[in-house]
């Protein structure tokens, strides 16, 4: 019974995509920035790159697939403790 159960188990975890199958990979670069690019479908090469700036505000930089950048937007933390972006 208990070998039944595992096998369902099992089975159902392949089921569930993971992260590298919605068709983003994000990772650290050297320069500590987390970088998210669009891996598959239309857009592909879409990219955005977060860096935390001197203030302690996350700047995070959008790009096309031609590598021109083509918005900026930068978040922190308010007093209240709401993540705010603007």
């Amino acid at each position: 019974m208990l070998i039944v159960a595992l096998a369902i188990f099992a089975g159902a975890q392949m089921l569930v995509p993971s992260k590298s199958e919605a068709g983003v990979s994000c990772k650290y670069d050297v320069f500590g920035n987390y970088v998210c690019r669009e891996t598959g479908g239309f857009g592909t090469g879409n990219s955005s790159s977060t860096r935390t700036d001197v203030f302690g505000n996350d700047v995070t930089t959008f790009k096309n697939n031609y590598g021109q950048t083509t918005g900026t937007m930068s978040c922190r933390t308010d007093v209240f403790g709401n993540y705010v972006c603007n």
